[in-house]
């Protein structure tokens, strides 16, 4: 030690303290602050230990040593270079752990100096250089004579640590700067859109991989480039430079912190569509950076437009189906009313001719004019089931509810069918559970209904099967059931069954008479009295048909 004990804090702080302050690294600052210990304090050697690269909890020995006569520490030197101390482990390692110094009095029996008597060793200490709660370096210092703990030159070390832990956190800061500014440009690199970044002279200083590919510049070649002449279209230049103007003088953003579509400037001398968004930020000492991803949407707006193409021709199409639908309902309500009247004739005449009011008729004739007269309604039917189509279509379709008995709208339709059933050799079985009463209802159109689901469960129903018509009081509510015991609906089919001109697999394939508006027109007549119709059918077993139909006619109808 100096004779003038009180001069060395002082000095030695303040040259601690000029070293920390031009140093950027621990490493750095290692030799020459272990040179003024041992010239401040007297002691003849001095050594930095390191953490291991890749593991901390282990710390190395490196070459920064310091020895007033060189070679003197020849023979420590050298064990200490092969020697490593994990955290706890000999009088570095307790450093490490500790975060305190360790003076040994006596290398020569001290058990923690664990690298043995040396000789020309005779004290030793050792202190740590912490960082953010962590030992970044050990310091360690020898004498050639032992020497006991000295309170004032430990205080005088954790000083001269405290100083140094500015450097190592200086250098912990940088390294964390380091490593996000490696981990954002990998970050960008990775990123599918295009990044680009400006600086407030105009110059590119940001460009990453998927900005290669959407503009066609390499990176090398892109950075330092005026970014208005590299990827703005010519005739946006202009505005360009006077926006980045109007934001640097008076902060006015009209661009900035918005995601806008735009145009841009290829390598190869053409505009393409992009996406952009972009912010700026501003560095106290670099000034303002504007930043901004770019997304190439050319194929979208392909995209885009063959959709907008699509649609187009899709909608002109609609409104041509919609022109020729028109034209096809008015077709068929004209030729439906063109038929009616000769058709009428026709029918009278028949009644005529079977009553015999014209004349007596034999066998043959009676048989001819009974064919005659059953096609004459089935073509009735059809144009009646074709005008109510058309008249469903052009919104004129209107019942005329009163006061209806149920029974007898039930026995007005058994009694349409019954001969057609009986011509098939059927079982046609009416079913009244209970008093019915009274609705609300159309009586020709509700009958009309019921009918064509009776003529329904004839025609897929095999000859001398069973027909069933029943019905029962359901509260508010009449339910109406229409069952057979016939070929039954495919699953796949049942869906359909409502749909004008439908005509399911069974009636196509054994031309089954009929033109597929029957149960459309019937659905119709159920829900124009607020009811609903339900359908449940097993193939091979049968189908039924409920209706509901309420005692009163809801008002929005």
């Amino acid at each position: 030690m100096p004779k003038d004990r009180e001069l060395v804090p002082v000095s030695l702080l303040q040259e601690a303290t000029r070293i920390a302050n031009e140093v950027d690294h621990i490493i750095d600052a290692g030799l020459p602050v272990i040179r003024a210990v041992c010239e401040a304090t007297g002691w003849q050697a001095g050594h930095m230990w390191l953490p291991h690269e890749n593991d901390p909890r282990v710390f190395v020995s490196t070459d920064v040593w310091h020895e007033d006569r060189p070679g003197e520490f020849a023979a420590l030197r050298e064990v200490s270079d092969n020697h490593v101390f994990a955290q706890g482990e000999g009088i570095v390692g307790e450093a490490a752990r500790t975060g305190r110094p360790v003076w040994i009095p006596d290398v020569a029996t001290g058990p923690r100096f664990l690298r043995g008597p040396v000789e020309g060793v005779g004290a030793a200490v050792a202190f740590p250089i912490t960082a953010g709660g962590l030992t970044v370096a050990v310091l360690e210092f020898f004498t050639r004579e032992p020497v006991d703990p000295d309170p004032g030159l430990l205080e005088i070390m954790a000083d001269v640590g405290t100083q140094l832990g500015r450097v190592a956190d200086r250098m912990t800061a940088w390294q964390a700067l380091q490593f996000g500014a490696q981990r954002l440009e990998r970050i960008l690199d990775s990123c599918v859109e295009a990044f680009v970044a400006m600086d407030d002279g105009g110059r590119i200083t940001g460009w990453n991989a998927a900005a290669e590919k959407v503009f066609g510049l390499s990176r090398e070649e892109a950075i330092g480039r005026p970014l208005a002449d590299t990827i703005v279209p010519p005739r946006f230049r202009e505005a360009h430079h006077l926006g980045v103007g109007r934001f640097l003088t008076t902060g006015e953003k009209r661009v900035l912190d918005n995601r806008i579509e735009i145009s841009a400037w290829h390598a190869n001398g053409y505009e393409f569509p992009v996406e952009l968004a972009t912010w700026a930020v501003r560095d106290p000492v670099l000034g303002w950076t504007f930043n901004a991803f770019v997304h190439d949407i050319t194929d979208r707006r392909r995209t885009e437009d063959a959709m907008r193409q699509a649609y187009e021709h899709e909608r002109e199409a609609v409104s041509r189906l919609r022109e020729l639908d028109v034209a096809k309902s008015d077709f068929v309500a004209t030729v439906s009313h063109e038929f009616r009247t000769p058709l009428t004739n026709v029918i009278g005449h028949l009644e005529v001719l079977t009553s015999g009011d014209a004349g007596e008729l034999n066998a043959a004739q009676s048989r001819m004019l009974e064919v005659v007269g059953r096609n004459a309604d089935r073509l009735r039917a059809l144009i009646e089931d074709l005008l109510t189509i058309s008249k469903v279509e052009a919104g004129v379709f209107d019942l005329e509810p009163r006061e209806t008995d149920v029974h007898e709208v039930l026995s007005a339709a058994y009694a349409a069918v019954e001969p057609r059933a009986k011509r098939r050799g059927h079982r046609l079985v009416l079913a009244v559970e209970g008093r019915l009463g009274a609705v609300e209802a159309d009586p020709e159109q509700l009958a009309r209904a019921l009918v064509n689901l009776l003529v329904n469960g004839v025609n897929f129903t095999p000859e001398g099967g069973l027909v069933e018509l029943i019905a029962r009081a359901a509260g508010d509510h009449v339910e109406i059931i229409v069952r057979d015991n016939g070929v039954g609906i495919d699953p796949e089919e049942q869906p359909q069954l409502f749909t004008r001109f439908f005509r399911g697999t069974f009636a196509v394939r054994e031309a089954v008479q009929g033109a597929g508006l029957g149960l459309a027109i019937t659905k119709t007549i159920v829900e124009g009295h607020g009811g609903e119709i339900s359908v449940d059918s097993t193939p091979g077993a049968g189908t039924t048909f409920t209706i509901r139909i309420p005692r009163e006619r809801p008002l929005w109808l």
